[in-house]
């Protein structure tokens, strides 16, 4: 198993403060948003590799991050986009990661902006336990608003997947999906067809959303902590809780 981090957008809603710097990089509790993510990944028996994705702007931010870090195997991707207009979207990056490796390997996929306080380990567990199926976190939200701005997905009686919808105007449960995805290298082997197909190449929850009506997808659902940072108010927020 390998993980990838998604670090190559350009979090226009936060400038002026990313506008020369990644917000992957941008220190909540004392140290940058990433490393709290990498620990969590570093410390899961299995996994061989940690790539980190980039766009050309700040490969070298995350290069100077990644020599300096204390969990070793980080390899930074550099996408090659240099703006928002021709970013290549989160599932692009995969894709691009993929090719630029030569991964044929079940995947670990994460947000670098998201904040979870989630059990890393006993989610790989649940992904072997169902058999090595798509794996995706979810929480319970009440709040309809905040539903509107994340992917929500229903499930049965046994958390398989049986409908996915990206940031619906009337979300159909309280299921509302961070981005933490564990795929079978099977899954992986659909992109192609997922692009034929002219989906969308942008937010990542736009793959299990088109994956579930084709393969097995199951909800890893949480009542941990858990936060998507991409507001000026989201990050006060969270700074609050975690100190600066």
């Amino acid at each position: 198993m390998q993980a990838i981090v998604l670090a190559a957008g350009y979090a226009t809603r936060l400038f002026p403060l990313t506008k020369d710097f990644p917000k992957a990089l941008l220190s909540v509790g004392g140290k940058p948003m990433l490393d709290h993510l990498v620990e969590a990944l570093g410390a899961i028996e299995g996994i061989s590799a940690i790539h980190v994705v980039s766009n050309h702007r700040f490969a070298g931010h995350f290069k100077n991050w990644a020599e300096k870090h204390p969990v070793r195997g980080i390899v930074v991707h550099d996408d090659g986009t240099s703006d928002d207009a021709t970013k290549l979207g989160a599932i692009g990056d995969i894709d691009f990661v993929m090719k630029s490796a030569g991964i044929d390997d079940d995947l670990l996929i994460v947000a670098g902006d998201n904040l979870l306080d989630v059990d890393m380990g006993a989610f790989v567990r649940r992904f072997y336990e169902i058999g090595r199926k798509t794996l995706i976190l979810a929480q319970k939200i009440d709040d309809v608003e905040t539903l509107r701005r994340f992917g929500v997905a229903e499930t049965d009686e046994s958390g398989r997947v049986i409908g996915f919808e990206e940031k619906p105007k009337e979300p159909k449960s309280q299921l509302g999906v961070f981005a933490l995805y564990l795929y079978p290298k099977e899954a992986l082997r659909l992109l192609p067809e997922y692009f034929a197909g002219g989906n969308s190449p942008d937010a990542p929850g736009n793959l299990p959303a088109w994956l579930q009506k084709r393969a097995e997808v199951y909800a890893f659902v949480t009542d941990r902590p858990c936060y998507d940072i991409g507001t000026h108010e989201s990050l006060r927020a969270v700074r609050e809780i975690y100190g600066e």
